[in-house]
């Protein structure tokens, strides 16, 4: 009698209110973003725009992944709903966002991912240009070597090669 009861209640409780995050890879939501990034919340405070609250958030951004966005962006996020963007403070975090049409950066909770994950997918390479002079720099070393050694007419004695 209890069991039937307890479930007469679960089948007549509405769904409770969650966040629902569309089921997609981070590939396409990267490409739905507008700006991708790295970065730290330093500060969060609530506000209100056209009579809705909102939370803006300070963040440091550290690696920028995609989009137009250096030094300190604010993101804004809905506040009192379900999918408010909360994210601890001097925590890194990957941020997918959109631009609002009055430029501003948008947020949610869907638009967190792990920092790893977001810099694997889209990252820019670091390091490039300094890995190309590193390169050019033994190039040109085996390069004057050989050249040297040429010029002297000198070969390496080694064991059991041919003699001249």
């Amino acid at each position: 009698m209890w069991l039937v009861a307890a479930l007469a209640v679960l089948g007549l409780a509405g769904v409770a209110g969650a966040c629902v995050c569309a089921a997609q890879p981070l590939e396409q939501r990267l490409d739905d973003a507008d700006v991708a990034f790295v970065g730290r919340v330093e500060s969060e405070r609530e506000a209100t725009r056209r009579g809705a609250p909102e939370r803006l958030l300070t963040v440091a951004v550290e690696q920028r992944v995609k989009g137009e966005v250096e030094g300190t962006v604010v993101v804004r996020s809905p506040s009192g709903s379900d999918c408010d963007l909360v994210v601890p403070e001097n925590r890194s975090v990957g941020f997918l966002l959109v631009r609002a049409p009055d430029g501003g950066l948008l947020g949610s909770l869907c638009s967190l991912v792990a920092p790893g994950q977001l810099v694997a997918e889209g990252g820019e390479p670091r390091g490039t240009l300094i890995k190309v002079a590193l390169g050019l720099v033994i190039v040109g070393i085996v390069l004057s070597w050989a050249l040297r050694r040429r010029a002297r007419g000198t070969r390496p004695d080694l064991p059991g090669a041919p003699r001249p």
